[in-house]
């Protein structure tokens, strides 16, 4: 089985998290943990590296902590670069009954950042997808999803690591980045993931595409630097017993195929797949390299996998619906504490952790369902 192409340039994620501390020595005023309670953390990593926010013109902290905590009364302690100041106090006593706003101020005075800190429950996650929703981080596009009580369940994507391309190739546009939503969609708005060429400095560096990926989890951009698949983190907690994931897709490959330094005639094939498995100390999340083992990987549980005999290239709306096959029993204890997580996962290119794949190849996802 392919492995799920992870769009990370390595360099990119390098220069991407330097950010503000290329300004100036001393110039730095991030957070770069939080610590709270470890009785009232959930085992969700929180990331610390997400690019700002264009609505809030703000750096978004999302923090889960379990169900019973008193919202109304958290103090955080916040470990920053050296030398930075943050407002309020540190460790202060704030009200998280709605987000907290955060200002970092680096050592030299001369430089802040703002932080919106969300503290909350463990959100629901829905079971349909329509793709309707997405909100602007810096150039790129965060999709997410609405649930029937409010809350609003975020994907994961590369995009973040495509930015520095981006950049070089004087990209601004976000429908122009590998993961982004179209108009064109089954019903109303679609997710739209397309290969695109990372430019000259791409090319030099043996790392020509970037394939537009979509999945359930954190892309954790510092991780990229020694290891682009580490990079992938899979998996949200899901307390139900998925049987079936369905939806809508379009897919029509790119004409030229890139594989081992040049173009071919090979085709291009999309991935379209879902994982549901056990979480542990050992394994907390799955990287990128997981999928490749597949059912044999420890932690895995169930999978749900287009057959590429069922991919037909088409302008035209087809529908999949494709079985969760089980290789182990559910604990239904583990499974009503939240210990089972589950990541589905849509790419354009299903040889793109490798760099491979066909320019151009545009996979179009609408009206997703998880059955259970």
């Amino acid at each position: 089985m392919k492995k799920i192409i992870n769009i990370a340039i390595i360099a990119t994620a390098l220069i991407n998290t330097a950010c503000i501390r290329e300004e100036a020595p001393n110039a730095e005023a991030d957070i770069i943990k939080c610590t709270l309670p470890a009785e009232i953390l959930t085992d969700k990593e929180i990331d610390y590296y997400r690019s700002i926010d264009s609505e809030s013109n703000t750096y978004l902290l999302d923090i889960e902590v379990a169900f019973g905590t008193d919202l109304t009364a958290l103090a955080p302690i916040f470990e920053l670069t050296e030398g930075a100041t943050i407002e309020p106090t540190n460790g202060s006593v704030q009200n998280f009954v709605t987000p907290v706003e955060y200002t970092v101020t680096s050592e030299s005075g001369k430089w802040h950042r703002t932080y919106t800190v969300n503290i909350h429950y463990p959100k629901e996650i829905p079971s349909k997808f329509s793709f309707e929703n997405a909100t602007l981080q810096g150039n790129y596009y965060t999709i997410y999803e609405t649930s029937d009580n409010g809350t609003q369940f975020e994907w994961a994507s590369g995009n973040a690591g495509f930015a520095i391309a981006a950049q070089l190739q004087g990209i601004t546009s976000p429908d122009d980045y590998p993961t982004c939503i179209s108009n064109e969609g089954y019903a109303g708005n679609c997710l739209k993931l397309q290969t695109k060429l990372t430019g000259e400095w791409g090319a030099r560096v043996g790392k020509p595409i970037a394939a537009g990926n979509l999945f359930m989890g954190i892309f954790h951009l510092p991780v990229a630097v020694t290891n682009s698949l580490n990079a992938t983190r899979f998996g949200v907690p899901f307390n139900q017993k998925p049987l079936r994931l369905t939806g809508y897709f379009k897919y029509l490959p790119g004409e030229e195929y890139y594989d081992d330094g040049k173009y071919t005639t090979q085709k291009d094939q999309c991935s379209i797949y879902a994982m549901f498995f056990e979480k542990s100390e050992e394994h907390p999340y799955l990287d990128g390299h997981a999928p490749a083992q597949g059912l044999n990987h420890p932690a895995m549980v169930a999978m749900a996998q287009i057959n590429q005999n069922d991919i037909a290239e088409s302008s035209e709306w087809q529908q999949f619906d494709i079985p969760f096959i089980y290789n182990k029993e559910i604990d239904n204890d583990k499974l009503a504490k939240g210990n089972y997580l589950i990541s589905v996962v849509f790419s354009s290119s299903n040889g793109g952790d490798e760099f491979k794949g066909a320019p151009g190849s545009i996979l179009l996802i609408d009206e997703v369902e998880i059955h259970f």
